[in-house]
């Protein structure tokens, strides 16, 4: 934003004492009272109140955009444009009406905007509106989300999927039939019907290794079916045997968001325990497989 020296002038020639700037701690940037800061100079001070901020630096342009939108000197239309620019940049899940609100310009406009920046649009699958509430972009882009719900957490309910990808819960239940069956969470007659779904489709088995997705729907699915099974959801024994199968679904997906905040000299202490634990499972469950078919010969 450009200092408008007139402004300053007025401020610094007035009696009001000057209400605390707002500075990013990290960088020392004056987030809001850049004006305020220059006035103080011109009345000789020294001093001025501050208030620090602790967030990123992203977070830090937000606040400033807000804060000048509430009660500073009018953006000029430039740099709204360029403002709602960068927000597109950080935050391309953020919804045109979300950021024409923020900026002062109006959806349309920040719709243009987005258009014309591909590099703020590319991997954006869903938007979040002033509500709060996001939705995908597009129904291939629900059920691409729904299937990364699932990757992440394997044992999330249908309607925990639904919300988390905007979609329906009946779909939310036939992106995991098809992913416990091998098949793309995305049909192939929505995927002629809305060309960016292979992009989608694309970017996910980036994600991903092949084959990874599919064999976590398949684990819910086995789990489910214990689940539902009176033998074991009505007795005490059995309710700990699910017990521990959530669990053991979870653990997996908590370890590798887990894995790169361990310490360096750590690591090698918890991928040893991390492998006996392994081993102890596989030895459980051949023991499991050899009790089953000594029971059918």
């Amino acid at each position: 934003m450009k200092i408008d020296h007139e402004h300053v002038r007025v401020l610094a020639e007035s009696e009001v004492e000057f209400p605390p700037i707002l500075v990013h701690r990290a960088t020392m940037r004056v987030v809001d009272g850049m004006h305020r800061v220059r006035a103080a100079m011109l009345r000789s001070r020294h001093t001025i109140a501050v208030q620090w901020f602790d967030g990123d630096e992203q977070r830090a342009f937000l606040l400033a955009v807000e804060s000048n939108m509430r009660h500073g000197l009018p953006l000029s239309r430039e740099e709204r444009k360029n403002a709602a620019l960068r927000i597109l940049r950080s935050h391309p899940d953020w919804s045109d009406r979300s950021i024409a609100e923020m900026t002062g310009l109006n959806a349309k406009s920040v719709g243009e905007i987005r258009r014309r920046s591909t590099e703020a649009s590319s991997e954006s699958l869903a938007r979040i509106g002033r509500d709060g509430r996001v939705r995908p972009s597009s129904a291939a882009a629900g059920r691409s989300a729904a299937a990364e719900v699932i990757k992440q957490n394997p044992t999330a309910s249908l309607r925990d999927i639904a919300r988390q990808a905007g979609i329906s819960v009946g779909t939310a239940r036939d992106v995991r039939q098809r992913l416990a069956n091998g098949q793309e969470p995305i049909p192939a007659k929505a995927r002629k019907e809305d060309p960016a779904s292979s992009s989608l489709m694309a970017a996910g088995a980036k994600r991903t290794d092949v084959g990874a997705v599919p064999d976590l729907a398949r684990r819910i699915t086995l789990f489910d079916g214990l689940r539902r099974d009176p033998s074991i959801r009505l007795s005490e024994s059995g309710r700990l045997v699910l017990h521990q199968l959530r669990t053991q679904l979870r653990s997996t997906e908590e370890w590798k968001r887990l894995a790169p905040t361990i310490p360096m000299h750590g690591r090698s202490a918890v991928a040893d325990i991390l492998s006996a634990c392994a081993d102890d499972l596989i030895g459980m469950a051949r023991e499991l497989r050899r009790i089953e078919e000594s029971l059918a010969g």
